[in-house]
Order: structure tokens, then sequence, then C-alpha cells
């Protein structure tokens, strides 16, 4: 977790425990009144869009990271090379083939 994630966390529980006087003990002077009701939802929208954008940035680098993988390799193919290929790599969530399995036998 990065120094960032953990003051939007600290801000957060921050806001939460700010909304119990007003809801338990009826506390609300203009100041007070303020920060709750117009600067909390101002900076939770903001975490929440930060969020967003972070969730979205993570999912473009699987779909380049699943692309990558994907692509044939046809480097020795096209210059008359037929020597052995190096293997693909695995997905990493990917099982094991049937004939790994078979040799441990």
């Amino acid at each position: 977790m990065s120094r960032r994630e953990l003051i939007e966390w600290v801000v957060m529980l921050l806001m939460i425990v700010a909304w119990w006087p007003r809801i338990f003990l009826g506390y609300d002077p203009l100041w007070y009144h303020i920060l709750v009701y117009y600067v909390s939802p101002v900076i939770l929208v903001l975490i929440t869009v930060r969020r967003i954008r972070a969730n979205q940035e993570g999912f473009r680098y699987s779909e380049r990271m699943m692309q990558g993988l994907e692509k044939p390799d046809v480097s020795g193919s096209e210059a008359g090379e037929s020597g052995p290929q190096p293997p693909r790599p695995q997905l990493p969530f990917a099982p094991p083939s049937r004939n790994d399995d078979d040799d441990e036998s």
C-alpha cells in the first residue's frame, strides 16, 4: 500500500468520525456545518475519482500484458530459420498441462 493510499484511508475514516457528533449529539456550529456538509463530500468525491482512474489504469496495464502474451513469435520464421523456438511463457493463472502431470507418476 502506497503512502498516498494510506492517507486516503485515514482521511475517509476521519470523515466518518466527523459525522458522529452531528448525528449522535446534534452538534452543528457554522464551521462544523461547512466541514461536514461541504468539505467532506468534495474530498470523498476526489478520492473516488482518483481510485477509479487508478483502477482503469490497472485494467489497461493488464490488457497490454495479455496482448503481449498472445502475440505469436515469428521472428525466426521470417528470416528463414527453422531452428527450435523458445517456449512461450504460460499465463500465471493457467493450470499445468496434462503432460506435466504424467511425468510425476
